[in-house]
């Protein structure tokens, strides 16, 4: 169902809930069977890809706020997907690390994720794609 304003046309921030909406269903129709959530999906895909990282570093790249990037991250340790220790030259920093586990889940669940991206975007030629996703990236920049 599409909202309408005055004018006959939908807000920018009206389309981008929609679109955001549609391909988070998408990838959570993917995670369920492994017991994951869309939060905890990109931390242990960040962590993955990127780490180890410090739990601000996780943070900033995930923009999940403190409180909930630990539960997240705990969650994640829990079911031995992730593992963290104190970081040796400042010890008040927390390094989060992928443990072998929690990068074969990401191994496997990635191509699905990405394929369920590719077809929420099918309307769209490449080209155009490529150009959302630079203007998504411009706009989501700090």
């Amino acid at each position: 169902m599409r909202q309408e304003t005055a004018g006959g046309s939908l807000h920018h921030v009206d389309l981008l809930r929609q679109v955001a909406s549609g391909l988070t269903s998408r990838v959570e129709e993917i995670l369920v069977d492994s017991d994951l959530t869309l939060d905890q999906w990109r931390v242990l895909h960040t962590v993955t890809e990127r780490g180890p990282l410090s739990m601000s570093d996780v943070s900033a790249r995930t923009r999940v706020s403190g409180p909930t990037l630990t539960r997240i991250v705990d969650r994640l340790v829990e079911r031995a997907l992730l593992y963290r220790n104190v970081d040796a030259a400042d010890r008040r920093r927390v390094v989060v690390h992928a443990a072998d586990r929690g990068r074969g889940l990401c191994r496997s669940l990635a191509p699905r994720i990405a394929e369920a991206e590719r077809d929420g975007l099918a309307a769209l030629s490449s080209a155009e794609a490529r150009t959302l996703r630079r203007l998504l990236e411009r706009l989501a920049a700090p």
